[in-house]
């Protein structure tokens, strides 16, 4: 067993894994020897990458097709989570959307906050007991570059990014005592499904979108690289120049500076 299994092992849970970042988490941990429990709402998905990997690593993994929205999905993960020791949670799912925060559905606008907020709260707070009583163990929580200022047209998105950037950085001192590492992973650009879903096309950056974008497998292979070094990881020269600037200008400069940059990211420019 390696040192990041011995860690961080036997099992992690992965949530939004049918997809993306959430995938490519599951498949890059269960590489280093841990048994994953894959956590989204697409059950067949679920189960395709579910036997890729148990195929490919040689470790187990189980699907947990669970709606993170719903209020008691803690109830419905529980029979999946009872009889396992999980050594890392990947806070990964979430979704965004874009436009005037007043034309919005706010039943969307409710989903949103749910998933990306109170189910990283909820399933942090149930699973890290079991890694401060152990001594070991880490927490992913997947926030964004999005997380570090406001912006027009994603105004709730990304509050809810902040939310878990905030949130990760004052639970790593808490937890640290314990042996147990947190992170806040906060990626830019990323080829995935979420542009779809938010109505943001890379396409708008033309030539430039080869450096504003990068892979999942890249920003996954930061993440886990710098698991129990840096609490904050943003990937990527750009991305990192981008957050240092924003925090050096007045933050009216700042809200105009990433509105703008939206407002280019956008499929209805």
């Amino acid at each position: 067993m390696g040192r990041f299994a011995e860690k961080y092992g036997p099992w992690a849970v992965v949530t939004g894994a049918s997809a993306g970042i959430g995938a490519e988490f599951a498949l890059r941990i269960a590489e280093r020897g841990v048994n994953v429990v894959l956590v989204a709402r697409r059950r067949n998905r679920l189960e395709e990458l579910a036997s890729a990997i148990e195929d490919m690593y040689r470790v187990e993994a189980r699907v947990a097709p669970v709606d993170l929205t719903a209020r008691d999905f803690i109830e419905v993960l529980q029979p999946v989570l009872s009889d396992i020791e999980v050594g890392l949670l990947v806070n990964c799912a979430g979704f965004g959307t874009t436009g005037p925060f007043l034309d919005m559905d706010p039943g969307v606008q409710e989903a949103m906050l749910n998933l990306n907020c109170r189910a990283t709260a909820l399933l942090t707070h149930e699973i890290a007991q079991g890694m401060q009583e152990r001594g070991r163990g880490g927490v992913v929580i997947v926030s964004s570059v999005s997380g570090f200022c406001a912006a027009r047209g994603m105004a709730h998105y990304n509050a809810t990014k902040a939310y878990g950037l905030i949130f990760a950085e004052g639970l790593a001192p808490e937890l640290a005592a314990y042996g147990v590492d947190v992170q806040a992973l906060c990626p830019g650009g990323t080829y995935t499904e979420f542009q779809a879903v938010a109505g943001l096309d890379p396409h708008n950056f033309g030539p430039l979108r080869r450096l504003v974008f990068t892979s999942p497998t890249r920003v996954v292979a930061t993440s886990l690289e710098s698991l129990g070094g840096r609490v904050t990881v943003v990937p990527g020269w750009l991305n990192r120049f981008l957050v240092f600037t924003m925090r050096l200008v007045p933050r009216p400069v700042a809200r105009w500076m990433f509105g703008l940059l939206m407002e280019r990211f956008s499929a209805n420019r």
